[in-house]
């Protein structure tokens, strides 16, 4: 872990923005950045799309399908990541229960810790990276280098809405 800086993975990251293969090439970019700088058993990218979170990306495609829209907009954790646009982080399992009702499907990957933290764009919430790992993996350090990553994942949810929205 932390085997590349917060700044050389944003790097990486825009870099990966040139290529032609969208979002894709961004995606295999980011899985590389994340697993190198906090470590995480799976991940998965939201778009906020007409009040709900919709999944547009993730690494655990059986279990959490992109496209599906997850209803977590109006709970405590909507009103933390989504309205305020304050990271999360839940330590334990405990913390990971209180906030996600597929808790069980979570734990049952071997998660026991998770961060959140919202992509924002001129004052909106765009959408939400989610990690998640075992236990007691992440702390406040993991936190900070999510939310140094965050903004790189702009202009994919910008391309991600527009692509929606043009679809209806």
């Amino acid at each position: 872990m932390n085997a590349v800086s917060p700044s050389d993975a944003v790097c990486r990251l825009l870099r990966s923005l040139r290529h032609a293969d969208q979002p894709a090439e961004f995606y295999a970019a980011l899985e590389t950045v994340l697993q190198e700088t906090t470590g995480y058993i799976f991940l998965t990218l939201f778009l906020i799309h007409r009040g709900e979170t919709l999944r547009v990306f993730t690494t655990e495609d059986a279990l959490y399908p992109i496209g599906i829209r997850k209803p977590m907009a109006q709970t405590p954790w909507g009103d933390l990541v989504i309205r305020q646009q304050k990271s999360f982080l839940a330590k334990d399992v405990k913390g990971v229960r209180s906030a996600f009702f597929d808790h069980a499907k979570i734990e049952s990957l071997g998660c026991g810790s998770a961060i959140s933290v919202p992509i924002v764009y001129a004052g909106r919430c765009l959408g939400v990276l989610n990690l998640n790992h075992r236990e007691h993996h992440y702390g406040e350090e993991h936190v900070a280098i999510v939310e140094a990553l965050a903004p790189a994942l702009v202009p994919v949810l910008l391309d991600a809405l527009q692509r929606r929205d043009r679809a209806g």
